[in-house]
């Protein structure tokens, strides 16, 4: 077997958004669709219960859609909350409710609602996190848009037992061997993955499907 080659940075995030720009538009809505459904299942069976805050995002352009996803959860009792882009690439947290006023971040390319901010400190006891990325490895590495924000705001939260567990939205061909991107200590891994077809989570380097 041809040994694979491991991308550098640049040149995987150029082709992870290459691909998605081609994804057709009726596949990104019938994606967003399952999405909700399979975030929602799987809230259900971790048996998160209705008013625990989830933290999410706001999708821009070929990102997998969290316009069901995020009214979906709204609807089934949990509080939403969704990053805001600060100064020195940091992030921090707004609360996203069905008609929130909404304004374009002065620090990059997408909406952010109008209301009081909250800082890391709102992650304190929260089971899980969603978070954006354009591919994620077998061994729960995680690809970026490259903006650094993320890796700042990762890097904030916590270790132990009982932290809040990282968890990527991505398509199901973007979930890669481990060895297809590179990565440094500065990447925090996830714990999990959803894409339309499932859960999967990262346990010790092994790879465990929840349907």
């Amino acid at each position: 077997m041809e040994k694979q080659t491991r991308l550098d940075k640049e040149s995987a995030r150029a082709f992870f958004r290459a691909r998605r720009s081609e994804r057709p538009a009726e596949e990104r809505l019938r994606a967003g669709s399952a999405f909700a459904q399979q975030v929602l299942a799987g809230l259900q069976r971790l048996k998160i219960p209705a008013g625990t805050t989830v933290p999410a995002y706001i999708s821009v352009g070929s990102e997998p859609s969290t316009r069901t996803l995020l009214p979906a959860l709204e609807d089934a009792g949990y509080d939403v909350v969704v990053p805001i882009c600060e100064p020195d690439y940091r992030l921090s947290w707004a609360r996203w409710y069905t008609g929130v006023e909404l304004v374009r971040s002065p620090r990059a390319w997408v909406d952010e609602p109008v209301g009081k901010r909250f800082g890391p400190e709102i992650m304190v006891g929260l089971p899980l996190v969603l978070i954006p990325g354009l591919a994620v490895d077998s061994d729960g590495n995680r690809m970026g848009q490259g903006g650094g924000y993320y890796d700042r705001f990762l890097a904030s939260l916590p270790d132990g037992a009982d932290r809040t567990k990282l968890v990527g939205l991505v398509y199901s061909d973007e979930v890669v061997p481990a060895g297809t991107f590179e990565f440094t200590a500065l990447d925090a891994p996830l714990d999990g993955v959803v894409t339309p077809d499932c859960w999967t989570w990262f346990s010790s380097r092994t790879v465990q499907n929840t349907v």
